[in-house]
């Protein structure tokens, strides 16, 4: 049997309905890729993958893992020279997968593209969409980038080799991707790669994963702080007005976006807030068991 040219690793946390409109897009617009599916969310949801979708390679885990250690095992069991991370509540657009291999046969390691909102009915969606993604909306910059997202990019053998040892760590892409710049890996981005971000998510629901996340996140960055860690928790509430700056900078430069910006203000503001009181958390007591809680 022929290696595909392109393997794609689905991180599965939130299980059914997401992975099926997940694997039925792979299926459509990425046909000839190897897809290899880590999940550890339950058996109803693996039995239904295996009578579905048979060709998929799944990866059970009974015990629960982080969103960063289940994208970490689907890499390390995909047979493809390039190796695309996604996640259950992202949708491939037509084209995807032929951008991200034409953009590897055109001589770069790592590319990514951009991520479109596909659940733009109600407000908190748009809130949470602006928080998480704003940096990579349509039209992202095409070229060089200093940064690409952690679900929508691919990786050529020898850049998934220097990030080796953050990969087994379980690591964010925070730590991934200034790693492969520092080993001299330029991060590409076509924004004609469109990945659907496709994740209903209740008030409570993202307020909760604004805390988890920001707390795993400091609580990881505590032993290269090491004692500093106590000023960055104490000037966590800056975080507020900088992270509203910078999602207002990103909608600045895409004026699309402009009326969604200001009518989910409001939410925003508490979704960064409840960021600042997570980080704040992390720092003094550590990250805790909240990195299994991101989804």
């Amino acid at each position: 049997m022929t290696t595909p040219e392109l393997s794609v690793v689905v991180a599965s946390v939130n299980g059914l309905p997401y992975l099926a409109a997940c694997l039925d897009a792979l299926e459509r617009h990425a046909p000839e890729a190897e897809v290899v599916v880590a999940d550890w969310t339950n058996d109803a949801t693996r039995g239904f993958v295996r009578q579905r979708w048979p060709g998929v390679k799944l990866l059970s885990f009974d015990e629960p893992m982080s969103v960063p250690e289940l994208r970490a095992a689907g890499i390390f069991a995909a047979q493809a020279p390039h190796v695309a991370v996604i996640e259950d509540h992202c949708d491939v657009r037509p084209g995807w997968a032929s951008g991200l291999i034409a953009a590897h046969g055109a001589g770069h390691a790592v590319v990514g593209g951009s991520i479109r909102n596909a659940r733009t009915r109600r407000l908190r969606d748009w809130a949470a969409f602006l928080c998480e993604y704003s940096a990579f909306m349509e039209p992202a910059d095409a070229g060089v980038v200093r940064g690409l997202p952690g679900m929508n990019v691919s990786y050529d053998r020898p850049a998934l080799a220097a990030i080796d040892d953050l990969l087994r760590e379980g690591r964010w892409e925070n730590w991934l991707h200034p790693r492969l710049r520092e080993r001299g890996f330029e991060l590409w981005c076509d924004p004609t790669i469109v990945l659907e971000h496709a994740k209903d998510f209740g008030f409570f629901e993202f307020v909760s994963q604004r805390y988890h996340y920001s707390r795993s996140y400091a609580g990881t960055r505590n032993t290269e702080l090491g004692r500093r860690r106590f000023l960055y928790a104490l000037g966590s509430p800056l975080l507020i007005p900088l992270a509203y700056a910078r999602i207002a900078r990103n909608v600045r430069a895409r004026p699309g976006y402009r009326p969604e910006f200001r009518r989910a203000t409001p939410l925003i503001l508490v979704y960064t807030a409840v960021w600042a009181f997570g980080e704040a958390i992390g720092y003094i007591f550590g990250g805790g068991r909240s990195i299994l809680r991101v989804r």
